[in-house]
């Protein structure tokens, strides 16, 4: 099987976790040649990370992989907070605006080998026992050397580096690029073990202690991941993880009665939280995943917010690769990408800092804690869209924008928030949803012709909408979109593509009560909109973003 796509030149990523994975899947179904190494030689066998956010799920829908990642993993339906035995809040999930309203479980290696399976079809396999070794960045490309596990080094020459290789990634150290942050002082310990007594095999705990906290998570197959702190007097040399180390926490802290059998994956760990200063070097070598940014495992945030990043970046580094975008596009990455970033480190350490206060706080403080724990439902809904990644804003994006009489578009997205779901919708004898219909690597243009707009008005649209279609132009998608009570003239030319919105439902979501369009990104974020549709401004807003763009 060829490690490259269309047998040219292929774009460089180091590291063959979740987020390279992703990364090299995006670029290969874009037609983009990529080639994909690891110094490991084989998948860890680990949990590492488990938790799938409601976002990561959409994206896994539109690779095509999610209902294979829905089969194999475990839902998690409620999160439990205990101090000390007393329950303080049971918080269900669920509670967002998704069509995967929920979180799940599923151990890493698991997520890894449906990627890498994805990416296999795709024509690409990983190749292992590879490491980078040395780089330098040229004006025209990137210059690395790859040492195999026979002792054989490979030089090799690529337009593109993207390091994904984790917290202690080699291209970031290769690059010279600062690691900024803090160490917690706690240490922790981590496992994979089979957990009898009182607790839920689908919802996660969390007992504070006077001795520490306890974590409960639920895998596939009736396992849980368990992990502690531990106390400061611990050592680790001398008492390696084990079955005993658990069962004496779960006794101490857990509720009376659990047993722990069968641990695997044992491990001590430190966290850190520390964000790279830029996420690109010069122009051709940019990081993502850990080898930008670390934090707490609370709300299992990273693998989700790596798999984010290669979303994000892969589409934009395909447009430039392929000539179809200037370089500046690229400039949006770390623009979009890093406030993210730093929000999640933030939001993680408020977690952690909060659950390893509990057990130097007074009574009276504990009692505070009792007493205010209730979040108003409004809140508590804004809470779980943002834990997952559904309320991200790139509205500060350099290639987000807006025109128009905008007060008539109110209630709709903004530029640089999430295209949400909505439907049913008809195309030609296909019912569908607006995921459904985004699905793909490209852009994806509604045009709402507005109640009031006659054929003549029609008729312009529809002009509109074959203008980006053109050979030479952007890979754009057109749809008018028309209320399933509106009547359609029948001599628009027939290459127009009619979406119908069944129930009105997408013209209720996006405040389509009159004449606008949305250009709708290849990640799902609303890239321009305008109300009316203009096509002088929304040519000069696709000649920033598209070299041959037409309209």
């Amino acid at each position: 099987m060829s490690n490259t796509v269309m047998g040219a030149t292929p774009v460089l990523v180091v590291g063959a976790g979740p987020t390279g994975l992703t990364m090299a899947c995006e670029l290969a179904r874009r037609g983009v040649p990529v080639r994909i190494v690891d110094k490991r030689a084989a998948i860890d066998p680990y949990c590492r990370a488990t938790t799938i956010h409601s976002r990561t799920l959409e994206i896994f829908h539109d690779l095509g992989i999610v209902d294979e990642i829905l089969e194999q993993g475990q839902r998690f339906v409620a999160y439990n907070e205990y101090a000390n035995g007393r329950r303080l809040s049971r918080r269900p999930t669920g509670q967002v605006d998704s069509p995967y309203p929920f979180t799940i479980s599923l151990e890493q290696f698991r997520t890894e080998a449906i990627l890498a399976a994805l990416l296999g079809r795709l024509g690409v396999v990983v190749e292992r026992c590879a490491e980078l070794v040395a780089l330098a960045e040229h004006p025209d490309g990137v210059a690395a050397t790859l040492r195999h596990g026979d002792g054989r080094e490979e030089a090799v020459a690529v337009p593109w580096l993207v390091g994904c290789d984790g917290a202690h990634s080699t291209v970031r150290h290769l690059i010279h690029q600062s690691f900024p942050g803090m160490e917690d002082s706690h240490r922790f310990v981590q496992g994979d073990v089979i957990v009898a007594g009182p607790v839920a095999g689908d919802e996660g705990y969390a007992f504070l202690c006077d001795t520490g906290v306890l974590y409960l998570f639920p895998l596939p197959q009736r396992r849980t991941l368990v992990a502690a702190d531990l106390p400061q007097h611990h050592d680790d040399a001398k008492e390696p993880p084990s079955v005993e180390l658990f069962q004496r926490l779960m006794a101490e802290r857990g509720p009376a009665g659990t047993s722990v059998t069968d641990a695997r994956s044992m491990a001590y760990f430190r966290i850190h939280y520390r964000l790279v200063p830029h996420y690109r070097h010069g122009r051709r070598i940019f990081l993502a995943g850990d080898a930008a940014h670390v934090h707490s495992p609370a709300g299992g945030l990273g693998m989700n917010t790596g798999i984010q990043d290669a979303y994000n970046l892969a589409w934009k580094l395909a447009l430039v690769a392929q000539g179809m975008s200037p370089h500046a596009v690229l400039e949006s990455y770390e623009a979009e990408r890093r406030a993210v970033a730093k929000d999640v480190i933030t939001m993680s350490r408020v977690m952690t800092d909060r659950s390893e206060a509990f057990s130097h706080l007074s009574q009276a403080e504990r009692e505070c804690i009792y007493v205010n724990v209730v979040v108003p439902e409004a809140e508590a809904r804004h809470l779980a869209e943002h834990l997952e990644a559904l309320d991200l804003d790139y509205r500060k994006s350099p290639i987000c924008g807006e025109h128009g009489t905008l007060r008539r578009l109110g209630g709709g997205p903004g530029p640089g928030a999430e295209a949400r779901d909505a439907g049913p919708l008809q195309l030609g004898d296909r019912q569908l949803t607006l995921f459904e219909l985004l699905r793909g690597p490209h852009h994806t243009m509604l045009v709402f012709p507005g109640a009031r707009t006659g054929p003549a008005g029609w008729l312009r649209l529809a002009r509109l909408a074959a203008s980006i279609r053109q050979p030479d132009g952007a890979p754009i998608n057109v749809h008018l979109m028309a209320h399933a009570k509106e009547a359609v003239p029948s001599d628009l030319p027939a290459a127009t593509s009619i979406v119908l919105d069944l129930e009105g439902a997408l013209h209720r979501r996006y405040d389509a009560r009159a004449e606008c369009l949305y250009l709708i990104r290849p990640d799902g974020y609303i890239g321009y909109r305008s109300a009316p549709a203009d096509a002088r401004h929304l040519r000069q807003y696709l000649a920033c973003l598209f070299v041959r763009a037409q309209c």
